[in-house]
């Protein structure tokens, strides 16, 4: 397994299973492309062998408000989920933001109320939820807003 920045020829594979994990949701590729041309935190986890098979990824924005982290995207691909991927992906993200990022005090996220597996990953990694979102998704599925302290340096 290795974890690499995401470059502007991950885009097809990218954009694809986006769409197989999030569907009517789903980022557009004209978003995702933006997304690796802006110097983006967006990260690939891909099984390395003779074919490289995308695992996963995450994206991580500032948010210009209130100068937070937003984990906007964390996806992993259906057939690798709950093998521990999703945990190798969340640290490794934690970590980079840790050591690149000085004056971060949290980091936040939404996921979808009924992601059970995914809330519990968040959870994991001392995420809490904050609130829940009504019609949060364009699929209009509620949403919970979950927070992560920086200062803890457990996880």
């Amino acid at each position: 397994m290795k974890i690499k920045k995401v470059s502007p020829k991950d885009l097809t594979a990218i954009s694809n299973l986006e769409h197989e994990v999030f569907t009517e949701d789903a980022f557009s590729k004209e978003v995702l492309e933006k997304l690796i041309h802006q110097n983006t935190m967006f990260y690939k986890l891909e099984k390395t062998g003779i074919k490289k098979i995308l695992v996963g990824f995450v994206i991580v924005v500032k948010d210009l408000k209130d100068g937070d982290l937003n984990i906007i995207n964390f996806v992993i691909n259906p057939k690798y989920q709950n093998k521990g991927y999703g945990s190798l992906l969340l640290k490794y993200t934690i970590k980079r933001i840790k050591k690149t990022e000085e004056n971060i005090k949290k980091i936040i996220l939404n996921v979808k109320t009924n992601n059970s597996d995914a809330i519990k990953l968040y959870e994991k990694f001392n995420f809490r939820k904050i609130k829940r979102i009504e019609n949060y998704y364009k699929s209009k599925e509620s949403a919970y807003l979950m927070e992560k302290e920086i200062e803890d340096n457990n996880n």
